[in-house]
């Protein structure tokens, strides 16, 4: 683990203070990927998910510099998360009740802290202590360095989605169960 590693949670308004911060680093990390990446879409995204019920932020703090964040929500039993899936699912695949699924929603890192254990021990501290059944998240079929680590923390592609945002592109459903079992070594290292 890298040397002066800090991991915060935080819960919607405390994380107010941080939007700019977090903004920032998102465009820093999706720089010249395209219109859907842009600061406006962002900062209307981040703000409608920090509106969820039990939304929560980790972030990943080295010497006071933030070089990553991960955060997510559980799903509500009306959300949109499913819309534009496509791909046969089990029957009852997209049932939510708020308390089934747990949704990442963004992981970043900053490039020059990448391959060095900071997106797993924000993935594992987020999903550290989850009560729900099982997790989800999103991730563009060409971003092959993130499906490798997924599929290395057990997550489980079921199928494609595009969302009918603007510009989106398609993205691979995964899943994993919860408790997760990186997530519950992570918290038993620091009890």
């Amino acid at each position: 683990m890298i040397a002066n590693l800090v991991l915060q949670t935080y819960a919607a308004d405390e994380a107010e203070k941080l939007v700019d911060e977090l903004v920032g680093l998102y465009l820093e990390v999706h720089a010249d990927e395209g219109e859907f990446y842009s600061e406006d879409r962002y900062r209307r995204q981040l703000g409608a998910h920090r509106e969820r019920i039990g939304w929560r932020l980790v972030t990943a703090v080295v010497d006071g510099e933030m070089v990553g964040y991960i955060y997510g929500f559980p799903l509500p039993p009306q959300t949109r998360w499913w819309e534009g899936l496509r791909g046969d699912v089990p029957a009852g695949f997209t049932d939510e009740d708020g308390r089934r699924t747990f949704a990442i929603s963004e992981l970043l890192v900053r490039a020059n802290w990448r391959r060095r254990g900071v997106a797993q021990a924000l993935h594992d501290q987020l999903l550290s202590g989850r009560t729900e059944q099982r997790a989800t998240l999103l991730v563009r079929p060409d971003n092959a360095i993130a499906r490798r680590a997924y599929d290395s923390w057990n997550w489980t592609q079921q199928a494609r989605l595009r969302p009918s945002w603007e510009n989106a592109p398609e993205f691979l459903v995964l899943t994993t169960d919860l408790p997760h079992p990186t997530a519950s070594s992570a918290a038993r290292a620091c009890e």
